[in-house]
């Protein structure tokens, strides 16, 4: 499992409008943006809740709140780096924010409608022409337990850290 370091990063607006995001080639260790991989294989992480076009009292207009988890020698580099924009913070702080603020807009569970359709449409066939249907009520069942593999129902794994954490193998260093 990957160990990383959660950082929260002040993003501004530049004059045109775009985010303003730390330019990560100014640190030594930075080559290219594709650089950035080795050192935060995830992506950018934004809070929800407040963009840059709300006003919030940690977040005021044309300022957002992003994270990235990166190694230590990549968070050491940056906070030095852009003291200003970037602040460690606690696995709990990270855990809130990513529960509470990054991923709080996705849906408990995923649906493959295609499937739970057809589904249905075969129950009600199967039904109209008297065939039993004990079989198809089994698939039926697995397919809405949405911890089941079945295609059909889905719990959203990246809704909850708990859960991505186990899907991408990352865990926070507890040095902070």
């Amino acid at each position: 499992m990957t160990k990383l370091i959660p950082i929260k990063v002040k993003i501004g607006l530049r004059s045109n409008g775009n985010a303003d995001h730390p330019d990560w080639t100014k640190m030594p260790m930075i080559f290219s943006d594709s650089d950035m991989k080795k050192y935060c294989p995830l992506s950018w992480m934004y809070d929800k809740s407040s963009g840059h076009q709300e006003e919030t009292p940690d977040s005021p207009r044309g300022m957002q709140w992003g994270f990235l988890l990166g190694t230590c020698e990549f968070v050491d580099e940056a906070i030095s780096t852009f003291p200003e924009l970037i602040t460690k913070i606690t696995e709990a702080e990270f855990i809130d924010f990513y529960d509470n603020r990054i991923m709080a807009h996705l849906p408990e569970k995923n649906y493959d409608i295609d499937v739970l359709q057809g589904l249905k449409l075969e129950l009600d066939l199967k039904k109209e022409l008297n065939q039993s249907v004990v079989e198809l009520n089994t698939k039926i069942e697995k397919a809405i337990d949405p911890e089941d593999a079945s295609l059909g129902v889905r719990t959203n794994k990246d809704k909850k850290w708990s859960d991505f954490k186990l899907k991408v193998g990352i865990e926070i260093e507890k040095r902070i």
